[in-house]
């Protein structure tokens, strides 16, 4: 068996789609291309795959990742033409890469890149906002809604312009299996922490997922 790394995105048109409908979506694209993936055992057998970390429901991106396995040792470039002929409209696979170890592991993948526009009457003051020490703020996890620090998991945040109706911005903050800050979250400290900001509707598009500030691959 030969593993590999799979660099993938979406694109408006499909950013409704969930989670689990996307892991449908790939595993008939599996089944039309000609390529052998691995299967798993048992009565209901799917291809053999780990997604890095799901995406939310309305989100684009042009960098996910996941590693899948293939029976054979396959061209990249093979690869990456056959999904994209299998795959629907709005998919798109960017990248293979194979893995000759465990040079990369996406459970390591700790931060990632956005570009975040909100709808607001008037912008947020970035500077005054990263300048607090703290910023608590409802944040969802597994055993519930609990309070919780995220100012040290924004490594960046930066004010990228305001159009007069809404306000476009750029962060690199914590994304992996130990810590995972949605843009979302960031927005609804700021509503908290900077006078005057009332945003609305929130658009966000995932540019990067990282490793130490690298590309997994």
């Amino acid at each position: 068996m030969s593993n590999y790394i799979l660099k993938y995105g979406r694109d408006p048109r499909v950013k409704y789609i969930s989670h689990l409908d996307f892991m449908r979506c790939f595993h008939r694209a599996v089944r039309r291309s000609k390529i052998n993936f691995v299967f798993s055992q048992g009565f209901n057998p799917h291809p053999v795959m780990t997604v890095a970390q799901p995406l939310p429901v309305g989100m684009t991106s042009e960098s996910e990742y996941m590693k899948v396995g293939f029976d054979t040792e396959l061209r990249c470039d093979g690869i990456v033409a056959e999904l994209n002929r299998c795959m629907p409209p709005g998919f798109m696979v960017y990248k293979a890469y194979k893995l000759n170890a465990k040079e990369v592991e996406l459970t390591q993948i700790d931060s990632a890149e956005y570009l975040t526009e909100t709808e607001c009457a008037a912008p947020a003051d970035i500077a005054a906002f990263m300048a607090n020490t703290e910023l608590i703020v409802p944040k969802k996890t597994k055993s519930g809604v609990k309070e919780s620090d995220i100012r040290p998991h924004i490594f960046e945040l930066e004010d990228l312009g305001f159009d007069g109706a809404s306000q476009k911005l750029r962060m690199v903050v914590s994304c992996g299996s130990v810590y995972n800050l949605k843009p979302e979250t960031v927005i609804d400290a700021m509503r908290k922490y900077c006078a005057g900001f009332e945003p609305s509707f929130t658009v966000s598009h995932k540019c990067r997922m990282m490793i130490d500030g690298k590309d997994p691959i």
